[in-house]
C-alpha cells in the first residue's frame, strides 16, 4: 500500500476538514501518515525533550512516503511548516487538496472565452 504524508496547517488539527481529508486519501487507497496522530506526536515530543525543536523530524517523516498531499490556507498561501514538508524533497510527488471549488468553476461562456484566447477554439 502506498503511503501519503498529509501536510496541513496546525489550525486544521482535530477539525472536520482534517477528518474529511483523511477519509478522502484513504478512499483513494493510501495509508495516511498524519503528523497529528500517534506515534508521530510522541516521537516529536522526544525530539523536543532532547533539545531538537525544528522541522527536520517532519521533513524526514514526509520523505518516507510515496506522495505528499497538502492543504493550503484558505487564501491559497502555504505556511512555512507545510512549505518545508512539500519543498525539501523534490523527488516525492506533491498534490494539493482542492479548496473552494464552487468559487473557482467558471461558466461555459468563460470557458469558451479562455479557450479562444489561448488558441484552442
Amino acid at each position: 500500500m502506498f503511503k501519503v504524508y498529509y501536510a496541513h496547517p496546525m489550525y486544521l488539527y482535530n477539525t472536520k476538514q482534517e477528518g474529511r481529508d483523511i477519509v478522502l486519501l484513504e478512499n483513494l487507497g493510501f495509508e495516511v501518515v498524519n503528523p497529528n496522530s500517534e506515534p508521530y506526536i510522541s516521537e516529536y515530543q522526544k525530539c523536543i525533550d532532547n533539545g531538537h525543536h525544528d522541522m527536520n523530524y517532519w521533513v524526514d517523516l514526509s520523505n518516507t512516503c510515496d506522495l505528499i498531499a497538502f492543504r493550503a490556507y484558505p487564501d491559497g498561501t502555504i505556511g512555512s511548516g507545510v512549505g518545508a514538508e512539500i519543498l525539501r524533497n523534490p523527488l516525492i510527488p506533491v498534490i494539493e487538496l482542492p479548496r473552494m471549488l464552487k468559487q473557482r468553476v467558471v461558466d461555459l461562456e468563460a470557458t469558451r472565452q479562455f479557450l479562444s484566447e489561448i488558441g484552442q477554439r
